[in-house]
């Protein structure tokens, strides 16, 4: 399991104030333990329990939590979009060719007691890690106003669409692609 040093904590994680926490990354967290990043969404993008159970289990997922200190405080998954079984908006009209060499991004997820201190950075970079390693060109997700939308393209992300008030959240999300290859 990987380690990785940050900047110092910038008072948010407590138990850490001016000391650099230890950064730890897994890949088989039980699913009940991750719930707590449901809270974070709006009503209407929250997943139930057996919802994030068969993203899970579809073949090709991706998923990776990261730990501060031993504390829960990220997440992110996603899965091949060869495998998704339902319609994704925005990407219904994506070749087989390009199914097969991208990956949508369900999540990049900090809790709040860990957020604006620079980790959402760390945990994307470590997931794209893990989706190039698996030999993916592109990842497609949709984006939240601020935050999320600057992460990824703070990445090199390009936005495709808008979607205003998606799925009935009041906020206008985005569309992007994100190149993981040059010509990609």
């Amino acid at each position: 399991m990987p380690t990785i040093a940050s900047g110092p904590s910038r008072q948010a994680h407590g138990k850490n104030r001016g000391n650099v926490p230890t950064i730890t990354f897994r890949h088989d967290v039980p699913l009940e333990r991750t719930m707590d990043f449901e809270l974070v969404y709006h009503d209407n993008l929250k997943l139930d329990l057996s919802e994030k159970e068969d993203i899970w289990v579809t073949p090709g997922s991706i998923f990776a939590w990261m730990f501060l200190d031993g504390e829960i405080a990220g997440e992110s998954y996603g899965i091949p979009l060869a495998g998704c079984d339902e319609q994704i908006e925005g990407l219904t009209a994506l070749t087989d060719s390009e199914k097969n060499t991208s990956v949508y991004c369900y999540s990049n997820t900090i809790l709040p007691p860990f957020q604006r201190q620079g980790f959402a950075k760390i945990l994307k970079a470590h997931w794209l890690g893990l989706v190039v390693g698996k030999g993916f060109d592109v990842v497609y997700g949709h984006a939240r106003p601020g935050g999320s939308q600057a992460l990824n393209v703070g990445f090199g992300a390009i936005f495709l669409a808008d979607f205003l008030d998606w799925s009935a959240t009041g906020e206008d999300y985005k569309l992007y692609r994100l190149a993981l290859k040059a010509g990609s």
